[in-house]
């Protein structure tokens, strides 16, 4: 049993290699994921005979559930003879279907996968709109996107819009991260003489949507300190740029021991943001005692002792193994249930008892501090009324 795939590039049979031409012409068994490809219409021209998959997509509500029935019925085809696989594009290149075949024959010795690569998209992309990729650039899919995954340092090229709903679905997610009025790039049969370029503003980057499986959306690098301002990795570097041979006075001769009143300070600032539900000031506050948490990883980070991303492997592995009930498989109902949970979890850890002289702290202080926050209000509204 063989399955040989085959790329049939990013758009005109212009820029097909002779060799998949050649493929193309001496198949047997032609198999096509979809028709929806220029290259098609020469297999039309020729008489080239071909199945596709087309209506299995009609057939199924998601891409997943979608390329899983294309696989299978491949190999059930190939199961008495030969047979050719032609997908848009490159089938190395964010192509599922050529990565289940290629998984499906790893498990199975009698079952051989051939892949003849066509030109991807990345290539006709890059001359569309002049990508410098000495700049560096990233490729994301853009079925599976979270902010995250964004970097404004790099030309971005979005994979899987092909119309309205999926640019529309891209597009919320980039506004997580990117001004409104970035300026982005739909790029539609890209290499072909039916090439066209959609350039609009981010937020009305969905106003005019071809419907095609050859289309690409570009975001193109930009420098900009807000949205540096919002990069955690940036933050890091000011602090180590802060406590540096070369950074501020102040903050390089500080130490974990120096820093202590301050981390106090702080806290009370916050509680008293929250007493006064002044969210201006809750957003500031909150930010120093990030410079708190930011002051001390550079200590250290500058001391050899651990950084900032220490910091941050610790929580967020705690935040999972403390939260089964979220992340796992163990329910919990109520609050009662979390507390044994989050109990149990922390006995797994190996953390030692020992006295927890913060909780009759926080019970005392902190009712000590929200009475004089609300009195030192109530003065002052006081002496504004007499005003």
């Amino acid at each position: 049993m063989k399955v040989t795939i085959l790329g049939l590039g990013s758009s005109d049979v212009d820029q097909m290699s002779l060799r998949i031409y050649r493929a193309l012409k001496n198949a047997a068994h032609l198999y096509l994921r979809t028709s929806d490809h220029p290259a098609v219409q020469m297999l039309d021209d020729e008489g080239i005979s071909y199945e596709t998959f087309d209506h299995v997509y009609e057939e199924n509500d998601t891409f997943t559930d979608t390329y899983q029935t294309i696989v299978d019925l491949l190999i059930e085809a190939a199961q008495d003879k030969d047979i050719t696989y032609a997908v848009p594009g490159s089938p190395l290149l964010y192509e599922t279907t050529t990565e289940l075949l290629l998984h499906h024959a790893e498990e199975n010795d009698d079952f051989e996968v051939e892949v003849l690569g066509g030109q991807s998209f990345i290539d006709v992309c890059i001359e569309a709109v002049k990508i410098p990729v000495n700049d560096g650039f990233q490729i994301l899919d853009g079925s599976n996107l979270s902010a995250a995954d964004f970097n404004h340092h790099q030309h971005t090229l979005i994979t899987q819009v092909y119309d309205l709903f999926s640019v529309s679905n891209v597009k919320l997610e980039l506004l997580e991260f990117y001004p409104h009025d970035t300026i982005v790039y739909l790029i539609d049969k890209a290499g072909s003489k039916d090439a066209t370029l959609i350039k609009a503003e981010l937020s009305e980057i969905d106003h005019n949507v071809p419907t095609s499986n050859l289309m690409t959306m570009y975001v193109p690098k930009v420098e900009s300190k807000a949205l540096d301002n919002r990069s955690i990795h940036y933050m890091n570097d000011l602090f180590n740029t802060l406590v540096s041979e070369d950074g501020c006075p102040w903050d390089k001769v500080q130490t974990h021991e120096s820093l202590e009143r301050f981390l106090i300070e702080e806290t009370y600032e916050v509680i008293e943001a929250i007493e006064t539900e002044d969210d201006e000031l809750l957003i500031e506050e909150l930010g120093d005692i990030l410079l708190q948490v930011g002051l001390h990883a550079a200590i250290a980070h500058k001391d050899g002792y651990f950084d900032f991303y220490d910091i941050l492997s610790r929580l967020n592995e705690k935040l999972v193994h403390r939260h089964p009930h979220v992340f796992g498989d163990i329910e919990a109902e109520e609050t009662s249930d979390v507390n044994k949970i989050w109990n149990a979890q922390k006995e797994k850890e190996g953390k030692t008892e020992r006295v927890k002289y913060e909780k009759e702290y926080a019970d005392k202080i902190l009712a000590w501090m929200k009475e004089t926050i609300h009195e030192k209000r109530s003065l002052s509204e006081i002496l504004e009324g007499e005003q």
